[in-house]
């Protein structure tokens, strides 16, 4: 079993995973579907809500993975194209004092 933190990172796994079966197909996908692919995957399965955290995550704007469709999804951008975004997001935040060229200060950090 996992730990609380490392949830969330098993759920978009296993939701990437099935979203990019689904983009080889070229078809919107529903949520409930993408649901009952999931939970097989998964133990404990996750929760409707753990997937529609996901699915909010890849439909936002920076991320752009997947868009509204209908009652559905469908795919914008390829999964690997979405890792790399948020591999660049994660290194922005895991960098923050490197970034802006040494120039960036938290509140607490102020000269």
């Amino acid at each position: 079993m996992t730990s609380p933190e490392e949830r969330p990172g098993d759920v978009l796994s296993v939701v990437c995973a099935a979203i990019d079966d689904e983009s080889d197909a070229g078809e919107s996908f529903a949520t409930a579907d993408l649901l009952r692919v999931v939970r097989r995957d998964l133990d404990p399965p996750p929760t409707p809500d753990e997937v529609n955290a996901v699915l909010s995550l890849l439909a936002l704007p920076i991320i752009n993975g997947i868009r509204p469709h209908g009652h559905g999804w469908q795919v914008v951008d390829p999964v690997d194209v979405v890792a790399r975004r948020l591999h660049i997001l994660a290194d922005a935040i895991a960098d923050y004092r490197q970034g802006y060229g040494g120039r960036l200060y938290l509140d607490d950090d102020l000269p």
